[in-house]
């Protein structure tokens, strides 16, 4: 199954990096009423930017529609451009499932993935205050098993309660056109979760 090839890449490609000094994990987690995403990932600086390597899961489930997915994230980026902004670019790969009453298909895709985030200075905000966004984009050559084309958007905000701890709260929106057998339909779904992002 395509989920489980992800998954113990992702064990392999963790393990590997390892190998080498790591400068920095990061691990997540959130929820919302119907849905649940954590993730983990090695930040390691290279002599101009860093390297952010690792994965997340996805699973969400309201009524008539559930979805679950997998990625392998292979981001570069820079935090070095302005104090408190980073910026990154790289590859998503995802695998999964979806079902949304009698429709199901596989979904399968290497997409193009952008992210940004801003830690606003102590003089202009009164609490530690971050926001971040994020972007994946899978055009149809990029798409495989019954999956035509796939977006991901995610914006969120964060509180740093401790230099290596925030607490945040995010909007996801997902679409996917899918075609299973004959019949082409499409996932389209958003959701709010509020979790922590804990580093070290």
């Amino acid at each position: 199954m395509a989920i489980s090839r992800i998954i113990v890449t992702l064990a392999l490609l963790l393990v590997i990096s390892t190998v080498g000094a790591a400068e920095e994990w990061e691990i997540d987690l959130s929820a919302g009423d119907k849905s649940v995403t954590g993730g983990v990932h090695d930040k390691s600086y290279l002599d101009s930017g860093y390297l952010r390597i690792g994965g997340s899961a996805l699973y969400s489930d309201d009524d008539a529609l559930e979805y679950k997915w997998a990625s392998l994230d292979l981001m570069v980026g820079s935090d070095t451009l302005s104090p408190g902004l980073s910026c990154e670019v790289g590859l998503r790969g995802l695998g999964g499932a979806v079902d949304e009453g009698p429709k199901s298909g596989d979904v399968g895709l290497i997409g193009f993935s952008f992210a940004a985030g801003y830690l606003f200075a102590k003089e202009v905000t009164l609490i530690p205050l971050e926001v971040f966004s994020s972007l994946t984009w899978s055009p149809d050559p990029l798409s495989f098993l019954d999956t035509e084309e796939f977006l991901e958007f995610n914006l969120g905000v964060g509180l740093r309660i401790i230099k290596n701890a925030s607490v945040t709260a995010t909007y996801s929106n997902y679409h996917a056109d899918m075609k299973s057998g004959q019949q082409d339909w499409t996932l389209n779904d958003d959701a709010y979760r509020l979790g922590v992002v804990l580093r070290f």
